[in-house]
């Protein structure tokens, strides 16, 4: 899509125009239809300029303007405001503390404890650690013990609800003997395939392939099953939940050829992609992915093949120490590769990155790890390796986790140089567009937004001359232009890239 589209600050869409009852206010329908657009909103923005949006922006009133309001003005703005945060209320999406709700929490929390029960909070179906509870009153210059001296008997709000944490499962002598048991059973795996020679060792710039990859694709299988998790996510979380089944559908679909194949890479991806479901918060979303993987591994596999049992201990392991043992199998995945291809083969590398990206690692100590491996390639490839390449773009993505936006930045546009000078060594176009995506999010994220959008508009543009405008990488980056121009106010843009969204899913019969 062309970046040189007008802007216009008058923007009326048909499609959500205002729909008022016999009474004046806005029917329950348009409400309705217009709830994700103000949720979205009312997250970033005060309620008062979310109101002056939807009805400068999209037309849409909470009541009708009479003639009684337009003589006093103030009538017809506390009325406004009146149902919205009405509206709000029903939604769930109130964002401030409410100091009888506080208060209430301290009380009934005391009195929980007093019966020698643990609490678990919860505030406007939204789970809230005492932590916050007890901030807020340090802000207000209040000790927990003075709101338990001064409280009195009063209904708890129907708003909060303290319950009984569910107490987490007995780990059997069997249970605890389930890590060990994974980890002997990558360990015989890995053996077993790289010495019948069903995996096969490549030079150090390339992966290892499998030989039961009739279809030479099973490599790009799974990362496309792993993007389109990721875009499930994104989705969910935007609650488009009919795509996002539809994305998860698709995804599921690509599990039996990547399971045939039994390509190195599998184990790997699917761990990257249930701690990153999880970090996402959709645990039943990473159990469904887990227990697929398995239930399909038994049935093309057989239930004593090593994929099927590996994923059947990992889901038992689910409700207990389940990040720790996952990040232990990764880790053990990245030294059983170390030990047949050597350290810097690019199989180990990439492995040994995964198992950095985890849950598990987080904050100065991941950039310390991946800086020290960035040192590592630096000393020992050549300045514009492949593997080089990636170790820069894996930590770019940290840096901008982190908050290291300059950084992220500097690294990224290293590798958009240099990719200009490997050509011949069959960088893809989705690599280089990867490298411009990170480029255009830290710009937008310090302040150059004009700048930031024209690089994603470049980023998407070069990622669908290779994977074609259907790739899951298209449809989430398209999806993160429409909200920055929602941020920006740009309603014509963000409802063109919207339509251009919409024409794809057609085109996929996703609708």
């Amino acid at each position: 899509m062309a970046t040189t589209l007008c802007s216009s600050n008058d923007v009326s869409d048909p499609a959500v125009t205002s729909v008022t009852g016999s009474n004046g206010w806005a029917a329950k329908e348009s409400w309705a239809s217009h709830q994700a657009l103000i949720k979205q909103l009312y997250e970033k923005k005060p309620l008062a300029e979310v109101i002056r949006l939807m009805e400068s922006q999209y037309g849409f009133k909470a009541t009708l303007v009479h003639r009684a309001a337009l003589l006093v003005p103030s009538i017809a703005d506390i009325c406004r405001v009146k149902m919205y945060k009405t509206q709000i209320k029903k939604w769930g999406l109130d964002k401030k503390n409410k100091e009888f709700e506080m208060r209430a929490i301290v009380r009934k929390r005391k009195h929980r404890a007093d019966q020698r029960k643990d609490s678990v909070i919860r505030v406007r179906g939204q789970l809230q650690d005492f932590a916050e509870v007890v901030r807020y009153w340090n802000r207000k210059g209040v000790t927990i013990d003075d709101i338990i001296a001064r409280q009195t008997v009063s209904p708890t709000p129907e708003t909060v609800e303290l319950f009984t944490p569910v107490p987490s499962p007995v780990l059997t002598p069997q249970a605890l003997a389930i890590p060990e048991r994974v980890l002997r059973c990558i360990r015989d795996y890995f053996k077993g395939s790289f010495e019948s020679g069903t995996w096969v060792r490549t030079g150090p710039p390339s992966e290892c392939f499998s030989i039961k990859d009739k279809r030479n694709a099973a490599g790009t299988d799974v990362l496309d099953f792993a993007f389109q998790c990721d875009l499930a996510c994104s989705l969910f979380e935007r609650n488009l939940f009919h795509e996002a089944g539809q994305t998860l559908i698709a995804a599921t679909a690509k599990i039996k050829n990547i399971l045939s194949a039994e390509h190195p890479r599998n184990l790997r991806e699917l761990f990257s992609v249930i701690a990153y479901v999880r970090e996402r918060k959709k645990d039943e979303m990473a159990l469904i992915i887990l227990r697929y993987f398995s239930a399909l591994g038994k049935v093309l596999l057989g239930s004593e093949h090593p994929l099927s049992r590996i994923c059947e201990w990992i889901e038992l392991v689910y409700a207990s120490d389940f990040d720790d043992v996952l990040i232990r199998c990764v880790e053990s995945m990245a030294d059983q590769f170390e030990s047949f291809v050597g350290p810097m083969h690019r199989t180990t590398l990439i492995t040994r990155m995964v198992s950095l990206n985890m849950v598990g690692w987080k904050g100065n100590s991941r950039i310390e790890m991946l800086q020290k491996l960035l040192g590592e390639c630096e000393k020992s490839l050549q300045p514009y390796d492949l593997r080089l390449l990636q170790v820069r773009r894996y930590l770019a993505q940290v840096y901008f986790a982190e908050s290291y936006y300059v950084e992220a930045r500097t690294l990224s546009q290293k590798n958009t140089t240099c990719s200009q000078y490997v050509q011949s060594m069959d960088i893809g176009p989705h690599d280089h567009s990867e490298d411009l995506c990170m480029i255009a999010r830290c710009q937008y994220t310090v302040g150059e937004v004009g700048y930031g959008i024209a690089v994603l508009h470049k980023a998407i543009n070069s990622n669908m001359s290779i994977w074609g405008p259907q790739g899951s990488r298209t449809r989430k980056w398209l999806l993160r232009l429409e909200d920055w121009y929602l941020e920006q106010g740009q309603w014509d843009f963000a409802a063109q890239v919207r339509r251009r969204r919409e024409d794809i899913l057609e085109s996929m019969d996703m609708e």
